[in-house]
């Protein structure tokens, strides 16, 4: 999502640093995942016969598996295996979609109003019947629950321009909540009284919402009238047929439902396991799944590996194989354990002995398996993935302007490309990817000049002593040492941190290496961005929840809809903050290439961000895998296709 840090070899949401298969982002998550390069060896196209199961190496492993919740790239590569929403990209395509859910759709000439008619024989894993309240009740469950990725569905269907109402829902509890617009109207008609005061009634029908949600009952008159009323953010107008009302015309809304956002969940599955509660994630749900896609998660989060398991009463085998897009293929693998392993050796060896049939192994180590017998490396190509240094403004001494810049000239990203990257990356200034609309190719960044990150340090204040023993400004203050966080067991990030290192000690500034485990950097972010537990200068990520540029500058600079669940640099900008609000109202290219333009002038005189690599997607599998499915927007291998 655009969830975090994930690099793991495509596009996702929180991206970290690892390279072997497509995902991002979200948002995110962000969550997000990472792409990298590839060598040229394709597959051989002879059918053969699917294996029973697969082994798949990966890491990290995944922080949720909750559409509504989630917003890490492992959990969003499990969500697209179990989890089904009502369209996705068609074939390799950004902006061309088909149904998924969906047998159908249209859409009004004023880009407002969507209705999608559904497979009448849907259903769950277990059989429950998926229908249009469903789908209602994921959509209205995603906004209540307003975690993750959900500000991005929730900014064209909540209440008072998408920013929803600030709060109290419990005694104790005040914050922002996205409820959906026309929800209280919806409630009223059922028979529900509200308050003459807006906030009371906001609060009351917050309240009645989540309360309909955990107690969710499609065959209750009370809630039909509510479900069926036309005029609020999604309304059901058949049994499968659903409409969604935009509050503003959005270009990305394909795009954003695409990402994982309003996917179906069962309701009695949720209300079975806690319910919903506003503001905050089921923690059951966070850890166990259960969708109506090819696969069934039978395992819980929290052990070394995870197990999906074909769903044997897949509903799309009854659409007409004329009908079908490729992800609505019924599975021919029966089983796939994805290990999550932190050591890149045995990532390495998993692959080459043929204990794992596809393996995360990083474009440092692609040298040992790209002309290794029964092993081949697909090229994907570009992805709009982007891997940047994250500098937290709030602590000391990052908060002093002329230290970050400093960082910015002390770093030499080129290096990084050519001596870590192997040359599959390329340079960026962000927050857009060169592969995104308005990415203005023309827009300097900073140029490695390690002389003048010297002279800044020094004007800064601080005593420097520089390699060869001279030392700047012998009379300032001490730089206290850096400590550069990274992914434990990413040999990419591994490496990338020991050059960064090696860079800055050139200017006279110590880095300590801090590697530490993806779901310990995640917690941290939860953290005040002043507090030492925050991670105030790490390697990080993002791979994108949809193809678009709003989704990589919501990701790293809407603060605060994106604290703690995105943008780790905690970019706090009104400016920026506005400029992206205005980009999502317009469609206009003239004003939208002015909104990104001054964006990024923003984030470059903030220097909160130091913008590394662009990488290139690869999958390292066994030469007898085939049937590969390729999308940048997928967090991951899409396993369905596989034979």
């Amino acid at each position: 999502m655009d969830w975090l840090r994930d690099r793991r070899n495509g596009v996702g949401r929180v991206a970290i640093a690892v390279a072997v298969i497509v995902i991002l982002v979200v948002a995110g998550a962000a969550y997000y995942f990472v792409a990298f390069p590839s060598s040229h060896s394709t597959s051989s196209s002879s059918a053969v016969q699917a294996p029973s199961s697969i082994t798949v190496d990966e890491i990290p492993a995944p922080v949720s598996v909750d559409p509504a919740s989630s917003y890490d790239v492992p959990g969003g590569e499990i969500m697209q295996n179990v989890y089904q929403g009502l369209v996705f990209y068609n074939g390799e395509s950004g902006s061309s979609f088909v149904g998924v859910l969906a047998a159908n759709w249209t859409s009004s000439s004023s880009g407002l109003n969507y209705t999608f008619n559904l497979w009448p024989f849907e259903t769950f894993s277990n059989g429950t019947p998926l229908n249009a309240s469903t789908i209602w009740y994921s959509f209205y469950r995603t906004m209540i629950l307003n975690l993750g990725i959900s500000s991005y569905v929730s900014q064209v269907l909540a209440i008072n321009g998408g920013a929803g109402f600030t709060g109290n829902v419990t005694s104790t509890t005040k914050g922002n909540i996205r409820l959906p617009f026309g929800a209280e109207q919806a409630l009223a008609a059922a028979g529900y009284t509200f308050s003459s005061n807006q906030l009371t009634a906001d609060q009351q029908a917050a309240v009645d919402l989540a309360s309909i949600l955990s107690n969710f009952n499609a065959a209750n008159s009370t809630i039909q009238t509510v479900m069926s009323y036309p005029q609020q953010a999604v309304s059901v107008s058949g049994p499968d047929q659903v409409k969604i009302n935009l509050d503003f015309p959005y270009a990305d809304f394909l795009q954003v439902i695409s990402g994982g956002l309003g996917d179906a969940v069962d309701p009695a599955f949720v209300d079975a396991h806690g319910g919903v509660q506003i503001d905050k994630a089921n923690s059951y749900t966070t850890s166990n799944a259960l969708g109506s896609g090819p696969y069934m998660l039978t395992t819980a989060l929290g052990g070394s590996n995870v197990v999906l398991q074909a769903n044997p009463n897949y509903w799309a085998s009854k659409v007409p194989g004329s009908e079908r897009s490729v992800w609505l293929t019924p599975p021919s693998i029966k089983t796939v354990v994805i290990d999550y392993q932190s050591s890149e050796a045995t990532r390495v060896s998993d692959i080459q002995s043929g204990i794992a049939q596809i393996s995360q192994v990083e474009i440092p180590d692609l040298h040992e398996v790209s002309n290794y017998p029964g092993i081949t490396i697909h090229n994907w190509g570009p992805t709009p993935t982007i891997d940047f240094l994250a500098i937290d403004a709030y602590q000391y001494p990052y908060n002093i302007t002329d230290v970050r810049l400093a960082i910015e000239y002390g770093v030499n990203a080129t290096q990084i490309q050519r001596q870590v990257y192997a040359g599959y990356s390329q340079s960026y200034v962000g927050p857009l990817d060169p592969a995104m609309a308005y990415y203005n190719s023309t827009f300097p960044g900073y140029t490695y000049n390690p002389n003048m990150a010297i002279s800044l340090l020094s004007q800064a204040g601080f005593k420097l002593t520089l390699q060869n023993g001279t030392v700047v400004n012998s009379g300032g203050k001490t730089l206290p040492s850096l400590n550069l966080i990274f992914t434990a067991g990413s040999a990419a990030d591994q490496e990338e941190a020991t050059v960064i290192q090696s860079q800055l000690a050139k200017i006279g500034v110590t880095v300590t290496l801090a590697p530490e485990a993806f779901t310990t950097i995640v917690e941290d972010e939860l953290n005040s961005p002043s507090s030492p537990n925050y991670p105030a200068f790490q390697i990080a990520a993002n791979s994108v929840v949809f193809v678009g540029p709003s989704d990589p500058s919501a990701y790293l600079g809407n603060c605060p809809a994106r604290c703690h669940h995105g943008d780790p640099a905690y970019f706090n900008n009104t400016q920026v903050v506005q400029l992206i609000n205005e980009a999502i109202h317009t469609s206009n290219p003239v004003l939208l290439q002015q909104y990104y333009n001054n964006m990024t002038n923003i984030y470059k005189q903030q220097a909160q961000y130091v913008w590394l690599d662009d990488f290139t997607a690869y999958t390292v599998a066994s030469s007898s895998l085939q049937g590969f499915a390729w999308n940048a927007a997928l967090l991951g291998n899409f396993y369905a296709t596989l034979t």
